[in-house]
């Protein structure tokens, strides 16, 4: 399996952030917990920028910043079309409040780019309520030049956990299967592991498609990936480290191997095996420090796609052992099995929300597929979507956001979607090839 280590540079480099300017207590606030709600109004003019090259830098910051903002359901973006004040003039006298609030925007961001010799970017924001005319937060970033849109993601998280309480998820990537037809007679279709951030920027193959690969995930914690692979003709489970490009084989197991996904922690990883058991699917346990197994399951029935509570006490899994697919819970230990859902239809692929307040899941009935989510007691179930295919969904870092695939109807196109845990703001993420089973980093710092 070929691997391309440039691929894997992440924000290494140094990055300075600090206050400047005592953050006032917020007027405007989103309430994330009311689905429906109104949307705040942010106006994200462009940075300042002294020369042509700084004033670059500086819309292109802005423009990272508003895409986000455009792309989350708790924003909503006043056109600059409406702006009545120029980067130059809110760098040199400040903002004209009534001129804001005029335009209806709450909430505004300015800021100012500075270039340094040694090919540094300074990065300096606030965020200002335009009601109480009082600046909430400020800071300034130093980094790297090549790092510019990272910091346009980190500015992103900040404004978001400031006027929400909650942590962002803007600093983040996705991993996925791209799959393209092979270009070479005779060579068929090819998967490669595949990661973008989560705006679709910065796309790279991590594999170059000469071998099978299925089920990333990412650690938790780190900027690591445990995938499958059938690197010479044998399924393996590889753990990836990003940054460094380091390849090591963790599972070289009997019979299939798949759906692996970490704890919290990172330190223990459920999947899905079928050794020694005339090819069931089981639910095994390997300890990540002493790759030690253990089995979890033991039925006759079809257990698969394990995923762990965020307190790392219960795994959620799918099971036929009903009669038809449908959703359990268990105790880590493997006791304590319990049916989690006895609606109409089949379900498969859950995954435990990182806040641990809902489990979502694919449902196919009669002939439709939907994501859904449902609390752990199983006490309600909502559908999100609905469509010809949509599969593999996996949550944000903060809880609020899925991401999944979609199989478009009579077609062999699948591409990625981000929909809000509320059902709002469904969007496709645009990617060069197609795309399946994605699984979301967490924060990038």
């Amino acid at each position: 399996m070929h691997m391309r280590a440039h691929f894997f540079t992440f924000v290494l480099a140094a990055c300075l952030s600090m206050f400047i300017g005592a953050p006032a207590h917020a007027k405007v606030r989103i309430d994330l917990t009311t689905p429906g709600a109104a949307q705040l109004p942010i106006a994200t003019p462009d940075f300042f920028g002294a020369n042509p090259e700084e004033a670059r830098y500086a819309a292109d910051l802005a423009s990272v910043i508003s895409n986000n903002f455009a792309n989350s359901t708790p924003f909503k973006v006043v056109k600059k079309s409406a702006y009545l004040q120029t980067p130059a003039q809110l760098n040199q006298q400040g903002p004209v409040f009534p001129d804001w609030r005029g335009i209806n925007a709450d909430a505004l961001l300015t800021g100012s780019v500075a270039l340094t010799g040694d090919g540094q970017l300074k990065v300096e924001y606030r965020l200002y309520d335009t009601q109480s005319e009082q600046q909430l937060v400020g800071r300034r970033y130093t980094v790297d030049t090549r790092f510019w849109r990272h910091i346009a993601h980190r500015i992103s998280d900040d404004i978001y956990q400031e006027l929400t309480g909650e942590p962002g998820y803007f600093a983040t990537r996705i991993v996925h299967i791209g799959e393209t037809k092979g270009i070479e007679k005779g060579k068929g279709t090819m998967k490669k592991l595949c990661v973008m951030d989560q705006d679709s920027a910065n796309y790279q193959c991590l594999t170059d498609g000469s071998s099978l690969v299925l089920s990333p995930r990412f650690n938790p914690n780190l900027q690591k990936i445990i995938y499958m692979s059938y690197a010479n003709g044998l399924p393996r489970l590889y753990f990836l480290d990003m940054p460094t490009g380091q390849q090591t084989i963790i599972g070289d197991f009997e019979g299939l191997n798949s759906t692996p996904r970490f704890n919290a922690k990172g330190t223990k990883v459920a999947m899905t095996l079928t050794q020694g058991h005339e090819g069931n699917p089981e639910i095994y346990e390997m300890d990540m420090g002493s790759r030690t197994l253990k089995r979890l399951t033991y039925h006759r029935g079809i257990d698969t796609s394990p995923s762990y509570s965020p307190e790392g006490d219960k795994i959620v899994f799918n099971s036929d052992r009903g009669g038809q697919p449908a959703l359990y819970t268990m105790n880590t230990d493997g006791s304590n099995v319990t049916r989690l859902t006895y609606g109409d239809g089949r379900y498969y692929a859950p995954a435990w929300s990182p806040r641990g307040d809902l489990i979502a899941f694919v449902k196919e009935l009669r002939g439709v597929f939907h994501i859904g989510v449902i609390d752990p007691q199983g006490g309600e179930e909502r559908l999100l979507t609905d469509s010809y295919m949509d599969d593999s969904p996996t949550w944000a870092p903060n809880g609020r956001v899925l991401v999944f695939s979609r199989q478009k109807s009579r077609s062999d196109i699948s591409r990625l979607y981000t929909i809000d845990l509320t059902g709002y703001n469904l969007r496709e993420l645009p990617t060069p090839t197609n795309a399946t089973d994605p699984a979301w980093s967490p924060l990038i710092k």
